[in-house]
């Protein structure tokens, strides 16, 4: 995409950079410098191929997609209030290759939807020439090709309390009215973005051997999808695991020093990888053990975008 040197003022697109607490617009007109283009460019593919050995052709079974680069021209302008040097170096602290700094934009679209992408620094040149203008480059390299809405959803399925409803009998004295023991119920998840979804799963306890199960309609047929904890895996009242069905993780409390994912069953395990709409997916927990009202399973997810 192509910005004006001077576009409308009325004009949504914008696009910028983050890191923690740190923002820099690749256009501030007020500012004096101008982005002239954002090239977001398109993921590479990873082939796999292999000659037919005793005929034309290739086996093709590429299906996935690469790194994207990324890529932004700025001018920056005396003359507009610039000093141009300054400016050229304030970009510098989301240039370090070893930090992952984040790029927003917004396109004019309809809604103006932001989207968000993380990068790292591939290249940053800006020529020192003259007095009155810099042309600075902007180079990246996205590991995960998508783009992605940076609001977070969230569905929520319940396994239901293993406790019984109503009385206990045989009647007793005195008489005992337990709590009433939820039923199970499941959630729906139906991504409004464009490209399949890998979501984060978080099973809260009490439960033993949780198991969660991923119904995916993606039109016409239904596939049977499954995370699978083995049978000695238990979770207590107000513990949690969290499965990550992307980067194939598993970590009790959030917590990277206490791992579970030797715990995952993964002969009975299918990861994961639901369709967006006009598809959709029932999720649902089962497990064994006490559970209680707040035995639960959350799918956590942020839509994402091929551009």
């Amino acid at each position: 995409m192509v910005w004006s040197p001077y576009p409308d003022p009325s004009c949504v697109r914008r696009a910028w950079l983050t890191l923690g607490s740190l923002s820099i617009d690749l256009e501030n007109q007020a500012g004096g410098w101008f982005c002239e283009e954002l090239d977001l460019g398109f993921p590479a593919v990873r082939d796999v191929v292999s000659n037919r050995p005793d005929q034309d052709g290739v086996d093709d079974r590429t299906q996935f997609y690469g790194a994207r680069a990324v890529s932004a021209s700025i001018k920056v302008v005396a003359g507009a209030g610039a000093q141009i040097d300054d400016v050229a170096d304030n970009f510098a602290p989301f240039m370090q290759p070893a930090t992952r700094p984040v790029l927003h934009v917004i396109l004019d679209r309809p809604g103006t939807a932001e989207r968000t992408m993380t990068v790292r620094a591939a290249g940053y040149g800006w020529k020192i020439a003259g007095d009155s203008e810099r042309d600075v480059q902007l180079q990246f390299v996205a590991a995960d090709p998508y783009l992605y809405d940076p609001a977070v959803n969230t569905v929520v399925a319940y396994a239901g309390s293993s406790t019984a409803n109503g009385r206990v009998y045989n009647l007793t004295f005195n008489r005992t009215y337990p709590a009433g023991g939820g039923v199970a119920t499941s959630g729906r998840i139906q991504p409004a973005g464009t490209m399949p979804v890998q979501p984060l799963v978080r099973i809260y306890g009490p439960i033993t051997a949780p198991r969660v199960y991923f119904a995916t309609h993606p039109g016409g047929g239904q596939v049977n999808q499954y995370i699978q904890f083995a049978s000695g895996f238990v979770l207590g009242v107000n513990q949690w695991v969290d499965v990550d069905t992307k980067a194939h993780t598993a970590y009790l409390q959030s917590d990277t020093t206490q791992p579970a994912f030797v715990s995952i069953n993964f002969a009975a395990t299918i990861w994961p990888v639901l369709p967006v709409s006009p598809g959709w997916t029932d999720m649902t927990l089962s497990g064994s053990g006490a559970m209680s009202g707040v035995t639960q399973v959350q799918a956590i997810w942020q839509d994402g975008y091929l551009s």
